[in-house]
């Protein structure tokens, strides 16, 4: 389970911890035994307005950040080896619908089941674990403590290893020129 703090000023300006949770309600994939995708918030709007904690937790799951906003996940990525040889295209399909982003699926380039492109700019950083992000022309190979700016390329996320791979995902709305 992911911890949440959010913080925000009380009404004599001095900051304190609004929420203190473990979220408990991640988007799983059936055909992933272990994959796991907890939102930890999302934002409507840049400059982001302070909202509620309701906001969040009351969206539909989304792939895409909200236009003109924000959103950040938690992902666990299982070993390759437990899922990959039994993945039909209606498992990835079924997950893409879970996650409104059907489009972003390019499931038939064969390069990954779950190889996608969204107009978003992604910051991520490898929490724990190894993992390779599998581009269109070469594969990168990494670890905890790595970064990657995504600049709507797209991409997949292969865990060739032993163990899980967890992975912090904040994506921005995105526009390409």
């Amino acid at each position: 389970m992911v911890r949440r703090i959010v913080t925000i000023d009380n009404d004599d300006g001095k900051s304190f911890a609004l929420a203190d949770n473990y979220l408990d309600n991640p988007l799983i994939d059936p055909a992933r035994l272990g994959f796991k995708r907890q939102r930890i918030w999302m934002t409507r709007t840049t400059p982001c307005s302070i909202d509620l904690l309701s906001f969040i937790d009351l969206q539909k799951e989304i792939l895409y950040p909200p236009k003109d906003g924000s959103v950040i996940h938690i992902y666990t990525f299982p070993p390759d080896d437990i899922w990959l040889r039994t993945i039909q295209s209606s498992d990835v399909r079924s997950y893409f619908e879970s996650i409104n982003a059907v489009d972003a699926s390019l499931y038939s380039l064969g390069l990954h089941p779950y190889y996608q492109k969204t107009e978003s700019l992604d910051l991520c950083v490898v929490l724990k674990g190894e993992v390779t992000l599998i581009l269109d022309t070469t594969e990168v190979n990494l670890s905890a403590g790595d970064s990657i700016v995504q600049k709507a390329s797209a991409h997949a996320w292969a865990n060739r290893s032993s163990n899980d791979c967890i992975i912090a995902i904040s994506s921005h709305d995105g526009k390409i020129n």
